[in-house]
């Protein structure tokens, strides 16, 4: 009999500061939360280790950089061994061979993976064979991410679920906490004005520019209404796209009514002050930030693309835009700028749909039945 609680390993050795690292020490802390021993393994100074410091997480480092790092992998099977893990739980791919080394090692410890990218590869080689092989369960964030694995790497589709990340919609994710909250004035917009928000990287893929060009098709109609792209640039070419977005703001006349503000960490207070939040991402394998804005009960439009659809109701939270149609996302944009009482029904709706799809206890309780579905597997 699987004892009550499970004692896990949530790993991953990627240095990368996006969602995929930030959920590992989000469902650590819920795991614990909810009575489940458990560890943070990650490489020293990146996000995931900083984040576990920050909430006070069990967390070891690693070395792994590579598919097979002798040292780490023994070091890691002493690791499992002297604290009794039942199973380990990876957040990236390219661990997998080590993880599965060590376990091996450590007398046969199952190993959980959580696919949080859509690929574009095929990789049906006798490397990715034997890994797969050898991977109990395959978690996909999405059912787009989940045919995507079953299509790539050779893995039958029954052993992939889809589990939807999960957000804090209590103490974090919650409206009544940011009531009192506006931040026009550091944003630069005048009290009480409407704001039209965009979150994420001033990067081409995000489409930012999609999103300025919409609004400046419907500036005209909408005179009291702001737009503010929060987020900031990273690298050259991020730079050379946000300045050429800055100099597109002065060429349209619209440098009273558009914001950067840069990058934020108050994101719910962000969302709370917007009115409406718009995505023009050429593909998501999910979109965490329009469903942290339906958590502040904030409608949202989002392109017809990637995982999306998956998260947007159209009519209901929000409306989905032909991404090869930018008139049509004005179109959306118009409907919604215009109308408050549909633009508060949609919000309220939004933070219902988050409560029954996007709720962080509910993703760490199917991630808990997933690990007790492959220890009882094992016992057979």
């Amino acid at each position: 009999m699987i004892s009550e609680s499970i004692r896990n390993l949530q790993i991953i050795s990627s240095p990368g500061v996006g969602g995929r690292e930030i959920d590992v020490p989000v469902l650590a802390r819920k795991l614990i939360a909810q009575g489940h021993p458990t560890w943070v393994m990650c490489r020293p100074n990146t996000l995931v280790d900083r984040l576990s410091a920050e909430w006070d997480l069990p967390c070891e480092p690693t070395g792994m950089h590579w598919y097979f790092d002798p040292k780490d992998v023994l070091g890691l099977a002493r690791f499992l061994k002297a604290n009794k893990i039942q199973i380990i739980h990876s957040h990236w791919s390219r661990d997998l061979s080590n993880l599965i080394l060590a376990a091996g090692l450590a007398g046969r410890i199952p190993v959980v993976l959580t696919k949080h990218v859509y690929s574009t590869e095929i990789k049906r080689d006798i490397f990715h064979d034997w890994v797969y092989r050898h991977t109990d369960r395959v978690i996909a964030i999405s059912d787009l991410v989940a045919d995507n694995i079953a299509a790539t790497v050779c893995v039958a589709r029954e052993r992939v679920v889809t589990i939807y990340n999960g957000i804090e919609l209590a103490n974090q994710w919650n409206p009544e906490l940011t009531q009192q909250v506006d931040l026009r004035p550091e944003f630069g917009v005048p009290p009480g004005k409407p704001v039209l928000g965009y979150v994420g990287r001033l990067n081409r893929g995000k489409g930012p520019h999609m999103i300025l060009a919409a609004f400046a098709r419907v500036a005209a109609a909408f005179p009291e209404w702001h737009l503010v792209l929060v987020g900031k640039a990273v690298g050259e070419s991020e730079t050379k796209y946000a300045k050429k977005l800055k100099t597109e703001v002065f060429t349209q006349g619209l440098e009273s009514r558009v914001h950067f503000p840069g990058y934020r960490t108050d994101m719910p207070a962000v969302m709370h002050t917007f009115d409406l939040l718009a995505n023009a991402s050429e593909f998501e394998s999910l979109g965490m930030v329009m469903v942290e804005a339906m958590a502040m009960e904030r409608p949202v439009i989002g392109p017809n693309t990637g995982g999306v659809p998956e998260i947007i109701e159209p009519g209901v939270c929000g409306e989905l835009f032909n991404y090869t149609d930018p008139q049509d996302l004005s179109d959306k944009l118009k409907k919604l700028m215009g109308d408050t009482a549909l633009r508060t029904a949609m919000g309220k709706k939004g933070r219902e749909i988050v409560l029954r799809k996007f709720n962080l206890d509910l993703m760490a309780e199917q991630v808990v039945t997933v690990f007790r579905d492959v220890l009882q597997k094992q016992k057979r």
